[in-house]
């Protein structure tokens, strides 16, 4: 894992037990920068499309699942531009 995101992992870390507590965040994602929460979303999506509005296409930001064990997610991003 890239050094870029240490601070957002330290974050989720701390945070997982406080989010797990509430039933309402499970299954969820929570969207992260530097030690701050920015928001729980229903979907992946949401909380990227979300990062993206907030923090910027070029800042790095954490989206992760709010569950016990996670399961890697891969994925790019595709920036090509339409038409």
């Amino acid at each position: 894992m890239s050094a870029t995101l240490e601070k957002e992992l330290e974050t989720f870390r701390r945070e997982l037990p406080r989010l797990l507590a509430d039933p309402a965040n499970q299954g969820k994602y929570v969207l992260i920068k530097g030690d701050k929460v920015l928001g729980v979303y229903p979907t992946l999506r949401e909380a990227v499309d979300a990062g993206y509005e907030r923090v910027g296409i070029s800042t790095p930001f954490l989206a992760n699942h709010i569950v016990e064990h996670e399961e890697p997610v891969y994925f790019s991003r595709n920036l090509t531009r339409c038409g």
